[in-house]
This record gives C-alpha cells, structure tokens and sequence, in this order.
C-alpha cells in the first residue's frame, strides 16, 4: 500500500458510498445536473490520484473534452442519454473505490494519467519511423483494453 500524505488522508472519505442506483425511466438532465456530476467526477478523479500534478491536471483536461463534446453533439434518444449518465456514476464510483482501495482500481486510473500525461508531452527527440509504427500500434491496443473496460464495466474512461 502506497504511503498517503497527510492532505491527502484527511479528504479520504471514511466508507464508500453506495452503488450507483438505476435512473429512473423518465430521467431529464439538467445544466445544474451536469455541472454537479462534473464536479463530483473532478473531486473524486482528483482524490483517486492522490492530487498529484500531472494526474489532476490530466483529470481536468479530459472530463472538460469529454463534458464539450457531450455538449456539442445533438440530443439523442432518451436511452442513450440515460446510458451515458448511468455510465459516467459508474465512473465516478470506480473513482471512488480508486482513491479508498489502492487496488486494481487505483492502478488503473494512475496508468491511465501516467500514459495521457507522457502522451500529451510528445516525443523529445525525433523518431525512427520503425518506433513510430510500435507506438501507433501500441496506441491502437491501448485504446481496445480500454474500450474493453468501458464496455464490461459500464464506465466511461478515456
């Protein structure tokens, strides 16, 4: 188990919340809604990094492409509104259990910052063409393992 700083400590919540509930059928999202799941993603996305630098940071950076775009797109089926939000309190619950349990969860949401992060720098130095080829390819079976993960466990990670 990792050694948690103080700050850190004092902002872990005691017991874990309950599951994430059905919503119910007739569900209709407001603005208020939206920006209260945004803040609760960002809080609990924090806390389960450990409010490190690059992991907040990178936290912030895709729960705000993810909240514009969702703001972009037209309105869909109700269906599919709902899926989205089941899918995003799901989210926020593995959040949860990422910043309580320093288990598989934990490592999970710290990989995919860590990579984002290194991502988002780019290349120092100038690339063989051969390393450029591995690393799409490698970018392509990172993105099937998480798209795997959304789908057997209802989240939402990017």
């Amino acid at each position: 188990m990792p050694k948690i700083p103080l700050n850190v400590l004092a902002t872990l919540p005691r017991k874990l919340g309950p599951a994430p509930k059905r919503l119910p059928v007739g569900f209709r999202p407001t603005e208020a809604d939206a920006r209260s799941l945004y803040r609760q993603l960002w809080r609990t996305g924090s806390l389960s990094v450990m409010y490190t630098n690059p992991g907040t940071k990178v936290i912030r950076q895709k729960l705000r492409e993810a909240f514009e775009e969702a703001q972009q797109k037209p309105k869909t089926i109700d269906a599919d509104i709902r899926q989205q939000w089941e899918r995003a309190y799901n989210t926020r619950f593995f959040f949860e259990i990422a910043s309580t349990r320093f288990g598989v969860e934990h490592s999970v949401i710290s990989n995919i910052t860590r990579i984002a992060a290194e991502n988002s720098s780019g290349p120092t130095h100038m690339q063989k063409s051969s390393m450029r080829q591995a690393q799409k390819e490698i970018d392509k079976e990172y993105n099937k393992v998480i798209s795997a993960l959304n789908e057997s466990m209802g989240l939402s990670l990017r």
